[in-house]
């Protein structure tokens, strides 16, 4: 007698999920075309267009260890390093998996790799392979990026 009373409510809920996957998809989409936007600027040595996917007071934390904050600092700091050490480096951004948090905010985890770094010589170094976790805020209809922190893991031990 008690299975028709769970039944309706278990059916309710998976109304409720189906309901939010176009949203989480649309999400999805949205948020990986700014990771592509961001791509093109940033290899593209445009640092305003780099910083015009942040929110106005969006942060960023650099895998070197310093952050910039707001989108003029964001803009100032990137053409400082387009003119110096990351002239003419590229970046590759992969998503690895993007969640909705609420209607307004996501949360986005992405590999990335940059190439085209030189040492003082002019020899070329090796990629920088990295993790980066940002925060999504959507304004209107377009997201962006309120707070990104980035990283390069340690190496992994050798064996004993």
């Amino acid at each position: 007698m008690y299975k028709p009373l769970l039944i309706v409510p278990l059916a309710g809920l998976a109304l409720l999920g189906a309901k939010d996957a176009p949203r989480q998809g649309l999400v999805e989409t949205s948020i990986r075309e700014r990771v592509r936007q961001y791509e093109l600027a940033y290899n593209a040595g445009d640092a305003d267009a780099v910083a015009a996917i942040y929110a106005v007071d969006g942060t960023h934390t650099y895998a070197l260890g310093f952050t910039h904050r707001g989108r003029g600092e964001i803009a100032t700091g990137l053409k400082e390093l387009f003119a110096g050490a990351f002239k003419g480096t590229r970046i590759a951004i992969t998503p690895l998996q993007i969640r909705t948090l609420s209607p307004d905010v996501a949360l986005e985890e992405a590999s990335f790799s940059l190439t085209g770094l030189r040492d003082p010589s002019g020899a070329d170094l090796p990629a920088v392979m990295g993790l980066c976790q940002a925060v999504y805020q959507r304004q209107g209809d377009q997201w962006f990026a309120a707070a990104v922190q980035c990283f390069v893991p340690p190496p992994a031990p050798g064996p004993r």
